[in-house]
């Protein structure tokens, strides 16, 4: 028997609290099943509030956490046809990342090119892959049409501002800070910097005009969607993907608007209810562009396993811009 880490969790808390590393003895392997060596992981915001129990009816304990993470197929059931030893994939469709070997089936195996390193391979799916599919699968966009997207400046908010310019949009990108103005360095984007007496939302009402814009990205919610609603075009697109205000959006913004059409994007709804091809096809477009620069996702810190304390810690501190990842060298 080869004797494997793992990060667990069998109480919810705070991640630093209540994650805690063990040993334990692999299984044999199921003949359908295929075993990944994981090099790479990365901490998400996500994963610190699945441990935080938000999720308690689709999470029992007790249970790996870490939604991202990438590495080698060591091993292959009996039955496996379609999958080699040797591979570098990400595994995906379940939690389990933060431990030496992941246990899964094939086709929830997704190929990593050459092109991508260990790190990138590690933040290549969840920030990327929301982005991609919001911009493409949700909003469909087209040239020229005119859209916001809230805190630009964080990870996925770049991504979102990358992409649209990738489909010939130049956005408004609505910052608070001049840290995130600055994030926004290379990019090609109306930025507006909300300033102690305006909020960036009604800054764009006034830039772009009521009723002006086909879509808006958002992730903040709050008061501020209100403002935001304004903007849009009869049947206009408000995808909302996140609540970093800690408060929803309020009903005025849809008795205001009745005909705007709101959708609210998961990552985790998507994945489990799109063909698998079709998810397969997905990644390679958001790896392609990953490899060729237009995609990046900047590392703050970088912590062995063992360390998962440490690099717990710092990822709480979610004032701090950059990933914290889990790596075996």
């Amino acid at each position: 028997m080869v004797d494997a880490r793992r990060a667990i969790v069998r109480e919810f808390g705070r991640a630093s609290g209540v994650v805690k590393m063990e040993t334990v003895s692999l299984p044999p392997l199921d003949d359908d099943k295929v075993r990944i060596r994981l090099t790479a992981r990365s901490i998400n915001p996500s994963d610190l509030i699945t441990i935080s129990g938000a999720y308690p009816s689709r999470t029992s304990l007790p249970f790996v956490p870490g939604f991202e993470a990438a590495g080698i197929v060591e091993d292959i059931g009996a039955a496996v046809r379609n999958i080699k030893c040797g591979m570098r994939v990400l595994p995906v469709g379940t939690a389990g990342g933060w431990q030496d070997f992941k246990d899964t089936t094939p086709d929830w195996c997704l190929p990593l090119p050459d092109a991508l390193s260990d790190e990138q391979a590690a933040c290549s799916y969840v920030n990327p892959m929301t982005a991609w599919l919001m911009m493409t699968e949700v909003a469909g966009l087209k040239p020229g049409d005119r859209i916001a997207i809230t805190a630009a400046g964080s990870a996925i908010g770049r991504m979102l501002v990358a992409i649209a310019n990738a489909r010939g949009i130049r956005p408004f990108a609505l910052v608070r800070s001049s840290e995130a103005e600055a994030g926004l360095s290379g990019l090609d984007a109306v930025v507006l910097r909300g300033q102690h007496d305006r909020s960036a939302a009604m800054m764009l009402l006034e830039h772009s005009g009521p009723k002006s814009l086909n879509t808006i990205f958002d992730c903040v919610g709050g008061p501020e969607a209100q403002a935001l609603a304004a903007c849009l075009k009869p049947a206009g697109q408000f995808i909302h993907y996140g609540l970093l205000s800690g408060q929803p959006i309020p009903a005025e913004a849809w008795n205001d608007h009745p005909d705007m059409r709101f959708h609210l994007f998961h990552l985790r709804q998507w994945v489990h209810t799109a063909p698998r091809e079709r998810l397969h096809a997905a990644y390679a477009e958001v790896t392609s562009l990953i490899a060729s620069g237009r995609l990046t996702t900047a590392v703050r810190s970088r912590h062995g396993l063992a360390n998962i304390s440490a690099a717990l810690a710092d990822a709480e501190t979610l004032s701090a811009c950059g990933k914290v990842l889990l790596i075996d060298r």
